[in-house]
């Protein structure tokens, strides 16, 4: 389960990319630019695609404190 505080750090970390970026996502999403990433996110609760955005920052995110 993806919690509200990831949500939000994920949506602060997507809002932080240049408006123009595309992000192929990987997990059958196409390549989408930053407003679509975060609609995605915003309904992680639901939506795989979000769920999936969540879990590769939170990952890097981890391994980066492992530093």
């Amino acid at each position: 389960m993806v919690s509200s505080s990831e949500i939000e750090l994920v949506i602060a970390r997507l809002r932080a990319m240049p408006d123009s970026a595309l992000v192929s996502a990987g997990f059958g999403g196409g390549v989408m630019n930053r407003e679509a990433l975060i609609g995605h996110v915003k309904n992680a609760g639901r939506d795989e695609i979000g769920k999936k955005i969540v879990e590769a920052h939170m990952s890097y995110l981890r391994s980066v404190g492992r530093v």
